[in-house]
């Protein structure tokens, strides 16, 4: 039988992380809304007659939309802004 390799044995020793893991490489995992998120998206981008790829729907702090340039959207950084 071959040997584990690294990262099994990691997941192997460490139950909390294997928990994460397990649940984040499960269907719906960490990405359960993004149906609902897609949905709502979708709708927004159809109000706003939106037809262009270069194009987005950009959530404001109000909780409406506006169509934004796509680059200047995500070069913000989202949820990973720190």
């Amino acid at each position: 039988m071959a040997e584990l390799g690294k990262t099994a044995r990691h997941y192997r020793k460490n139950a909390k992380s294997r928990a994460k893991h397990v649940k984040d490489n499960s269907p719906g995992g960490k990405y359960a809304h993004s149906k609902e998120y897609k949905r709502e998206h979708g709708k927004a981008r159809e109000s706003l007659k939106i037809r262009s790829k270069n194009v987005d729907a950009s959530k404001q702090p109000d909780g409406s939309y506006k169509a934004e340039s796509r680059k200047t959207n995500r070069g913000r950084g989202g949820a990973k802004r720190k």
